[in-house]
């Protein structure tokens, strides 16, 4: 036997129990399949029995009966907000109501509105009473000022005047006395200082006056001015409509925040009316685990003292359908005990080809076997547990020979003798 053949024999073996170990691997999934199938249907159905008793109140557990009375709650909660929030929106559709009726009526009393064109015309004029004001004040102003300095210039060319005005007489800073004060006194006499000191003081203050006076009479020509820009540039005023939207925009936006709100309270008594509510199907699971959990005896005879035949038809097709789960499960089981085995003989067989693959019998091209090796019987007696891995090898030993011996005539690989 050339090499080659060797290496497919044994490793067809090796495929042909991994192909064992893949048809018992799908017969598992299938039962499991099938089983699972079988108890979707009985819950299915355990499910349609508890909604029965449910709907009749008949055999229902305390639990349950908390999860119904918790629902009902919640349900009679929801209608009460789905109430208050529709009178919430009744009051905000009342006040868009009266308030687009208050605007329109201010909008039409007579008086109410001042012509765009009138505004105009009165900021014009008002603009030109302060452009002369203005222009009439610096006039005065420049007056004033040449009054003015006319009259200081007086003042300062009484050398007598000066004289007493700089040495501070008068004030806290005049330090003359005895006959130095007598003189001084007697010659504010002659020139009249206090009086005319007096008035220096008012030309004085009248000159700083005048600034201030100019300034803010350009302040007053700026705001008229300013007011008669916001009418030239102005956007016209709001309409009616346009008030009226702008007053009543946020009730508006309240009014459909409620309507979300009764959107989503209206979605929530849906699915309490269609008892598909969360607390409806927690109730549900809830009375078919019970009903799951009795014996079948116990639920036929719930089933039989119910009014409704209709539960009687349901137990009845539950019973057939746990007869056939219960043999699902025992096929399942065979399945699984049937799959172990082809795993062992998976892994043997594997086992087998890497030991011959590591000790060189496979995979090479310097071998063959002298005849009277049996492969299939050595490798079945293998796969049956009669021969260990080793036991194979030795026997191989015997038959495999070197096409091209690397070593002395009785010197090979293995130790044996001439050939």
């Amino acid at each position: 036997m050339l090499a080659a053949d060797f290496t497919a024999a044994i490793a067809e073996n090796t495929r042909l129990y991994q192909g064992k170990l893949e048809s018992c691997d799908a017969r598992a999934a299938e039962a499991s399949s099938d089983e699972l199938a079988l108890e979707q249907k009985i819950s299915g159905l355990l499910r349609q029995v508890a909604a029965l008793q449910l709907d009749q109140n008949d055999g229902v557990a305390a639990e349950v009966e908390r999860e119904l009375a918790f629902r009902a709650d919640e349900e009679q909660a929801l209608r009460a907000e789905l109430q208050a929030v529709n009178s919430e929106i009744a009051n905000h559709v009342a006040a868009i109501r009266q308030r687009g009726a208050e605007i329109r009526e201010a909008a039409l009393r007579p008086g109410a509105h001042l012509d765009m064109a009138q505004a105009l015309q009165a900021a014009r004029e008002a603009y030109q009473r302060a452009e002369q004001a203005h222009e009439a004040l610096l006039a005065m102003n420049a007056e004033l000022e040449a009054e003015i300095g006319a009259k200081l210039a007086r003042y300062d060319s009484d050398e007598l005047y000066v004289f007493l005005r700089e040495a501070g007489y008068g004030t806290a800073a005049y330090r003359r006395d005895g006959d130095e004060a007598a003189k001084d006194a007697w010659m504010a006499g002659l020139c009249n200082f206090d009086a005319n000191r007096r008035n220096e003081h008012i030309l004085l203050a009248m000159r700083q006056a005048l600034p201030v006076r100019a300034e803010r009479g350009a302040q007053a020509l700026a705001e008229a001015r300013d007011a008669l820009d916001r009418l030239s540039f102005a956007p016209p005023p709001p309409t009616i409509a346009e008030r009226i939207a702008q007053a009543v925009a946020p009730l508006e936006a309240a009014v459909g925040q409620a309507d979300e709100r009764v959107r989503r309270v209206r979605a929530s008594l849906a699915d309490y009316a269609a008892r598909r509510d969360a607390r409806y199907l927690r109730a549900q699971e809830l009375q078919a685990a019970g009903l799951k959990a009795m014996p079948v005896t116990d639920l036929i005879a719930q089933a039989r003292a119910t009014p409704s035949p209709e539960d009687d038809r349901l137990v009845l097709e539950i019973v057939n359908l746990q007869d056939k789960l219960a043999a699902s499960r025992r096929d399942y089981e065979r399945a699984l005990a049937a799959r172990a085995h082809a795993e062992a003989d998976a892994q043997r067989a594997e086992a087998l080809e890497d030991d011959l693959r590591r000790g060189g019998f496979i995979g090479t091209r310097e071998l063959d076997y002298r005849d009277g090796l049996d492969l299939p019987q050595l490798i079945a007696r293998y796969m049956n547990g009669e021969l260990s891995a080793g036991a194979v090898t030795r026997e191989l030993q015997q038959y495999a020979r070197e096409l091209r011996p690397k070593f002395r005539y009785g010197e090979t690989d293995w130790g044996a003798g001439p050939r």
